[in-house]
């Protein structure tokens, strides 16, 4: 045993990030198999056209409903990027009418959490990538807690409790942990700049600052930054109080130019992100998102995590990721036993300060967010997401309580240690008495509930089954009340001198890692590549048959819709519908307007419905196929023939839809954009001979400001050669002086060639691309090469050679501090 601390106290960077290794890769060992995958992909068998024929081993919505953006958004997104890269993915024709793919942030394309699925079997990658985050996340937790001063021991539970907490593993599929993992790096590389500020370390918080940029989740960049930013004014605030801050004037411009210096460096993403967020309408949309809050009776999550069930087995409340706060019984213990102490810590209370005002924000707790909502980028934002913040706070109070306890004296005052163990008496006995007050035991609801918790047995759903609540409540019960016991027991046992130090540190930490495997062991399940993947049915056979035309899936009252959004991607195909944000202004309005609204919350780009009013919107984004679960009653109104109906999905075709690409010969103009956007949907307008622009076309026929004006025969016609996502080919011919319109997003950076020379392109039909034709045949090339992207990079590539020559700069020299040590 001295051999091991020998080793750790000549290692301990090393040791503790063996430790979490180790620990990574035992809690997704399931997923590590060959043959396996962690993925709740298997909930797509429950929507057309793959319900028919969903194997009976597959339990209906899959093994985990709540991934559902997990495996209809960034699995799709993660497998573009594979088949696109080395070039550069930046458009994404097979969602919404195309729209820019690099520029949504989301699709992660330059995060290093993304590296696993280009070089390795894609959904193996994925426990991979698992095991990178929380590795990289419990590492970060630990320096940082090592540069404050933590022992080794206190320093390896606050990496544990942070890495592990249930609120980072629930969130592992997202792009938002991508971005969470660099929390605690963020705040080390602060701290040890405010320690001694130099350009190096400046340099190294700037590639931090990039990464956690870099992950795709801007809203998740902006909550760190703030949170990076009231650190380093906390902590330099301390460290003047305490004469120990270097010059502060220096710290505080090498820390704004460490996060500029971050900024830029990401450029390449950011740049491409702002421009689509100028062009969409999410700032006004999201303008009353500061009012989302987490009711408080989540709460008491803190102490039962599996009070409203799993998504593995039964839910009956919030979905996990907004209501897992549980850090582990004993943490909590030593959170607050870090801040019971004789004489009050600054720098703690500084943390339980910053953790309390991230929880009052995620509560809604008046008036901070009152306060918040002032600030136009602040009133936009979800803000429950800030929960890590606690969780780190959480995690950082556990370890000094861990040394603290470790110690016994003189840190506890008598009073304090009764406290806790009256604190510890409570987390074990007040669950129990909670269930009783709420009522519904009995034998038969215990027996199940006891088989649920550790027999792990699915409890009953609640719509079929009364006593559902009461067996899921005391299951939750049941799974807590033996980590609370032996936290408490524990607790007492140090306390009181009945247990060493070293003996004491070793069982809290296998305790807490026991407790939290337990509560986030399978939230991502592992399971078998079959049951992820869905295979082409006779349905999607029917619309690939389609070529470049577009469909869309019908909304159901209770279900996912068939081809959910952003699956298309996966089989070729063109949907309409897209689930990707910043939305693009103009396709939101008009979906809005025409097809699905819905409140500021709402994605409603992911839903369509099909009725007369939405028709003149889908023929308009050459919608020629749509496709109903052939579980539900058809559509007769509006009356469209059947394509196809089969046991797998029923599709309605649309033979009035726009063709991709069209020559129109005779143009409406009409300046404003409503009424653009007016024109367009208006039953009388027919695209196919005549299109809205704002300004006048040259050559074209100018029809009657009011829709259905009289409009001359086709003006000739178009074919697709080549449809690539950041290029298009098309061969035209007109009959006279006309118009090309794609069916395709008008958006900065598409570019046109007419017979090889630069001609205008257009937005016409209020969101759609063309160009003037004179008479004759001819062939027009479409690229795409935003100035965004090409700005971006740039950007990126001087950052990196200004960083380099930073620390080329540096090393070339001894820094003052090693320079005085020689001096001495």
């Amino acid at each position: 045993m001295t051999g091991v601390r020998d080793w750790i106290g000549r290692r301990p960077v090393l040791a503790a990030a063996l430790v979490y290794t180790a620990l990574a890769l035992v809690l997704y060992a399931p997923a590590l198999r060959p043959g396996h995958t962690l993925s709740g992909s298997d909930y797509l068998w429950t929507a057309a056209p793959w319900a028919a024929s969903r194997p009976a081993s597959i339990p209906t919505f899959g093994s985990n409903f709540e991934l559902v953006d997990a495996d209809t958004q960034f699995e799709p997104f993660l497998a573009y990027s594979r088949d696109r890269l080395p070039h550069a993915p930046l458009w994404n024709p097979y969602v919404g009418a195309g729209r820019p793919f690099l520029a949504d942030a989301q699709s992660a394309v330059l995060s290093p959490f993304s590296l696993p699925a280009y070089v390795l079997p894609f959904r193996w990658s994925f426990g991979i990538e698992a095991v990178l985050k929380v590795l990289v996340a419990a590492l970060g937790a630990f320096l940082l807690a090592r540069a404050l001063a933590m022992r080794w021991g206190g320093a390896l539970l606050t990496g544990l409790v942070f890495g592990f907490s249930l609120f980072f593993l629930v969130w592992i599929p997202w792009p938002q942990t991508n971005v969470w993992a660099f929390l605690p790096w963020l705040l080390w590389g602060t701290e040890r700049l405010l320690g001694r500020p130099d350009r190096r370390r400046a340099a190294a918080l700037a590639v931090v600052v990039a990464l956690q940029f870099l992950g795709g989740h801007p809203e998740s960049n902006f909550h760190l930054l703030v949170v990076a930013v009231l650190y380093g004014a906390g902590r330099l605030a301390l460290l003047r109080r305490g004469g120990a801050a270097p010059a502060p004037g220096r710290a505080l411009a090498l820390l704004a130019g460490a996060l500029a210096g971050g900024a830029l460096l990401s450029a390449v993403t950011l740049v491409p992100f702002l421009e689509l967020l100028r062009h969409s309408d999410d700032a006004t949309i999201r303008a009353d998102y500061w009012r989302i809050r987490l009711p408080n009776t989540y709460l008491l999550g803190l102490a039962l995590p599996e009070w409203w069930g799993r998504g593995t087995t039964v839910s009956i409340g919030a979905v996990a990721q907004e209501r897992a706060l549980y850090v582990g019984i004993l943490p909590l213990l030593l959170a607050a036993a870090a801040l019971v102490r004789r004489r009050p810590d600054p720098l703690r209370l500084g943390i339980a300060a910053l953790g309390a005002l991230a929880l009052a924000v995620v509560l809604g707790i008046p008036p901070i967010p009152q306060l918040l909502s002032h600030f136009p980028l602040v009133r936009t934002g979800n803000h429950i997401r800030l929960a890590i913040v606690v969780m780190l706070a959480l995690a950082l109070l556990a370890g000094w309580g861990l040394d603290d306890v470790r110690a016994r004296a003189p840190a506890l005052a008598r009073p304090a240690r009764g406290l806790l163990l009256a604190l510890a008496g409570a987390l074990a006995l007040g669950p129990i008495l909670l269930v009783l007050a709420k009522g519904g035991l009995s034998l038969h609801v215990a027996g199940r509930a006891l088989r649920s918790a550790w027999a792990f047995t699915a409890p009953p759903s609640p719509l079929l089954d009364p006593s559902a609540r009461a067996i899921v409540h005391l299951a939750a019960v049941l799974v807590a009340l033996p980590f609370a016991l032996a936290a408490s027991a524990l607790l007492l046992a140090r306390l009181r001198g009945r247990l060493g130090g070293p003996a004491w540190t070793l069982l809290a930490l296998a305790l807490v890692v026991l407790d939290l495997f337990r509560a986030g062991m399978g939230q991502t399940p592992a399971i078998r590549d079959s049951a992820a993947t869905q295979p082409v049915t006779p349905a999607i056979r029917a619309l690939r048959d389609q070529g470049l035309d577009r469909f869309v899936g019908l909304e159901r009252p209770l279900g996912p819709a068939p081809i959910p959004a952003n699956l298309a991607m996966r089989y070729g195909l063109y949907d309409a519908r897209s689930y990707d944000l910043p939305v693009e202004r103009r396709y939101d309005t008009l979906w809005r307007r025409a097809i699905k609204d819905g409140g500021p919350t709402d994605t409603s780009t992911t839903s369509a419905r099909l009725t007369e009013a939405s028709l003149p919107a889908l023929r308009l984004l050459s919608v020629t196929r749509i496709v109903q679960d052939p579980q539900d009653r058809p559509v007769t109104r509006p009356r469209l023939p059947i394509a196809y109906d089969g046991r797998d999905a029923r599709i309605y075709a649309d033979p009035a839809a726009l063709p991709r690409a069209g020559v129109v010969g005779t143009q409406q103009v009409v300046p404003s954009e409503s009424a653009q956007l007016g024109a367009v949907l208006a039953p009388g307008f027919d695209g196919r001979r005549s299109l809205v622009t704002g300004a006048p076309l040259p050559g074209l026929t100018t029809a009657g400001a009011q829709p259905g004006g009289a409009v001359g025969p086709a003006a000739g016609s178009a074919r697709i050669v080549d449809y690539a996502p950041e290029h298009v080919l098309i061969l035209a011919t007109a009959r006279r002086p006309a118009a090309l319109v794609l069916t395709d997003l008008s958006y900065p950076g598409w570019r046109a060639t007419l017979d090889g020379r630069s001609v205008p392109l257009h937005r016409v039909d209020y969101l759609l691309r063309g160009t003037a034709l004179p008479a004759g045949r001819h062939t027009v090339e479409l690229t795409y090469r935003p100035v965004s992207w090409r700005a971006g990079w740039i950007i990126s590539a001087l950052a990196l050679l200004a960083l380099l020559g930073v620390l080329l700069s540096t090393a070339s020299r001894p820094s003052r501090g090693r320079a005085r040590a020689r001096a001495a």
